[in-house]
């Protein structure tokens, strides 16, 4: 597989996994969940809006306007920077993608659904004109969301670390987001680079900042390979420093994009923050391979198929004819 074809299917992988956590996102309860699946073909991806799943359990529904087949706020950021890449050149330009953010989940904008601190806050700051950064200090999911993009459209340039941490620092200016941002990059580095998985994981961990390392060497390690039981040990809720290492521990003991999309769903909590990451890094492993690939019927259960699919394709600079 070229390296065009590597990226536009992790960036698709990353659209898709994030579509299909949009009706479980943010149940804790993974008691309910399993019940949940059993009523959907024992599947946990793509299951309908429906606010009930959510009553008398942990849980949150954030997502009564948004539609079956939309993003969530993560995917809704991943969508809005490969755009403003697209617009300029697969160039970032900071000024311009701060007024296109401002525009798409400020009041009256474009995006009709929840809006989470980092971005409220990251609101807030462009409002009042402080930009360099934007960010808040926020150690949460938001923080990797947008990096698949940026990292592809500089990969191979001086300026892709540089340009990673300006978008990471776009809505999360924290050192730890800063720190768990550069893990993810570098492990999607390596595997559209060609290494496998494991190795990739172990690498990229080896290669971590000190203050994260330990979570993910134990994830990686963990004697556990369930990962909703081992989601008890990293915790389930937003934090870089719950949702990465889980991230990792589905990576390591899951053998296709739907068996990891599954596992994460079912995990509960966070599951659409985390799907950015276990999305993007399967998407450009196993591409549309009809076994461990995207699904074809999950695809089409995506909002707007056909579109994303060429955006993926512009900004990998991917001619599949």
């Amino acid at each position: 597989m070229s390296q065009q074809a590597f990226k536009a299917h992790s960036l698709l992988g990353a659209f898709v996994a994030d579509a299909a956590s949009l009706g479980l996102h943010w149940l804790y309860d993974v008691d309910r969940i399993h019940h949940v699946t059993q009523e959907h073909d024992d599947s946990a991806a793509f299951v309908p809006l429906t606010p009930s799943y959510f009553e008398g359990v942990p849980a949150y529904f954030a997502h009564a306007n948004r539609q079956d087949g939309q993003f969530t706020q993560y995917g809704e950021n991943l969508h809005l920077v490969l755009k403003h890449l697209l617009a300029h050149d697969k160039h970032l330009k900071m000024d311009e993608f701060q007024q296109a953010f401002a525009a798409h989940f400020g009041a009256g904008g474009t995006y009709n659904g929840y809006i989470d601190r980092p971005t409220r806050g990251t609101l807030e700051n462009i409002a009042n004109e402080k930009l360099t950064p934007s960010g808040v200090d926020d150690d949460q999911l938001p923080a990797l969301s947008k990096i698949p993009a940026v990292l592809f459209a500089y990969e191979q340039s001086e300026q892709m670390q540089d340009q990673v941490e300006a978008i990471i620092r776009s809505t999360n200016d924290n050192e730890e987001s800063v720190a768990y941002g550069f893990l993810f990059a570098d492990l999607l580095d390596r595997v559209a680079n060609g290494e496998d998985l494991q190795s990739a994981l172990s690498a990229a961990a080896d290669a971590a900042h000190p203050d994260i390392q330990e979570k993910l060497l134990a994830a990686l390690s963990a004697s556990e390979t369930d990962s909703i039981a081992y989601g008890e040990s990293t915790g389930r809720a937003c934090h870089l420093g719950m949702g990465v290492p889980l991230s990792f521990h589905i990576l390591k003991n899951t053998g296709s994009y739907r068996e990891a999309i599954e596992a994460n769903i079912l995990a509960g909590g966070d599951s659409a923050g985390r799907s950015i990451l276990i999305g993007t890094v399967l998407g450009a492993i196993h591409g549309l391979d009809t076994d461990k690939g995207i699904p074809l019927s999950w695809i089409l259960k995506v909002q707007n198929n056909a579109e994303l699919w060429q955006e993926c394709c512009d900004l990998a600079g991917y001619n599949e004819r």
